[in-house]
Parts: structure tokens; sequence; C-alpha cells
């Protein structure tokens, strides 16, 4: 019989990969709409305009291997999720907040690699700038992967060490929220960079400046990351 530890492990995995997937898919849409309409009048811009459409699927990839970690450590391939506590659930749970809430940042990516695919189109020499403008977007993804990884590992769930108490573990849905959340500041951030692409098509010497607009929406994302850190260091994860 399947146990309620069980269960908030598999709505962990469930919101690492679904919220994840809808933001990534959100990304993607809109530099799809922007690489079809580059197409249809430049066909020959079809590998490029792949590529940008590509960049924001990563949100997604880093849910999906959120989830499979999260499965495999519960024992969800093997059959072995009887015996799983509650605050494991709570881990997973917390896990899953703070990479899928990140994968919202691939709607900012999105926004900049559409500006990317457009303006390559017309200056291919654009296309390093705009993939460096895109890629910046993916920063908080990456805080919340890496916040993500180190709940699952501090708490021991990912070398199937299950006595993580449960108040710790209701703890880090703090963390997971801190770095989920600020994750959309990269929204903000690819909004930014599109208009840094447009600038600097217009006046590369506008690549530097347009770097450092970018670069501001950032900070709000360090501070989610700063707060889940600190998070996980009051709850003592750090001095085991």
């Amino acid at each position: 019989m399947i146990g309620t530890g069980a269960v908030l492990m598999a709505i962990g995995a469930g919101l690492s990969v679904g919220f994840s997937a809808v933001g990534a898919g959100i990304g993607v849409g809109i530099v799809g709409a922007a690489a079809s309409g580059v197409i249809s009048e430049r066909p020959e811009k079809f590998g490029m305009a792949l590529v940008f459409s590509a960049i924001p699927q990563t949100q997604a990839i880093y849910g999906l291997l959120i989830g499979i970690l999260i499965l495999q450590s519960g024992g969800f391939f093997s059959g072995g999720t009887q015996d799983i506590p509650v605050s494991v659930g709570f881990v997973a749970i917390a896990a899953g907040l703070a990479m899928g809430l990140a994968g919202f940042s691939a709607i900012g990516q999105g926004i900049a690699a559409a500006s990317g695919v457009a303006h390559t189109a017309e200056k291919p020499e654009m296309f390093g700038k705009g993939v460096v403008f895109s890629a910046v977007c993916e920063t908080q993804a990456i805080y919340g992967l890496l916040v993500a990884i180190l709940i699952l590992a501090l708490t021991g769930v990912l070398s199937g060490d299950f006595t993580v108490d449960i108040n710790v573990a209701i703890g880090l849905i703090g963390a997971g929220l801190a770095v989920g959340l600020a994750g959309f500041s990269a929204i903000g951030q690819g909004i930014t960079c599109s208009a840094g692409i447009a600038a600097t098509a217009k006046n590369t010497d506008a690549l530097g400046r347009s770097l450092v607009f970018a670069a501001m929406s950032e900070t709000f994302a360090i501070f989610g990351l700063l707060i889940a850190i600190l998070i996980m260091f009051g709850l003592g994860l750090f001095s085991v």
C-alpha cells in the first residue's frame, strides 16, 4: 500500500516537471511565433530560428531531471515506496517548487530569443549576441536547479537516508518558494534583453551597457537564492 510520504513525493515530482514544462512551453511559443514569421519570408533562416526556439526548452529538461531524481530516490522505479516518511515527501515538494517555479524563467528567455530571431534574420552577425542575451535569462532556472539538488542532497534523500525531521522538511518549502518565485524576475530580464538586442543591432557599442541593464533584474533572483540558502543554513543542513 502506498503511504502518505510516497504520495507527497509524487506531488513534488509533478510540481517540478509540470510547472517547468508550462514555463518552457510558453517561452518556446513566444520565440516560435517570431521564428514562424521569419521563415515565412526567409525560409533559409530555418536553422537559425530553430536554435533560438530550442533555448527556452532547457527549463523543462531541468524540471524533468529533478522529477526523475525525486522518483528514483523514493523507489518509484523499483516498487519500494511503502516506507517513505511524510517528512521526505515534504522535502520532495520543496525541491519540486524550487525547480518548477524557477522554470517560468523560460518566458523571459522566450521574449529575448524572439528578438534574437528577428534581428539575426536581418543581420546574421547578431546571432552570437542574440544567443548571449537569451542565455542571460537562464540563470534563474539554474538557481532553482541548484537549490532543488541541495535540498535533496543535504537532507539525505538522494542517498536514501530518510531520517530528516518533519519540521525541517516543512521549513524547506520556504526555501523552494523563495528561489522559485524569484525566478519570475527573468520575465523582466527577458524584456530588457529583448530591447538590448534591438539596441545592439542598431549600435554595437550598446552591447555592454545593455547587458548591465539586463543584469539589474538578476539581483532579485539572487535575493531569492540568498534567502533559500539562509533558510537551509538556519535549519542546520550545512552543519550535518
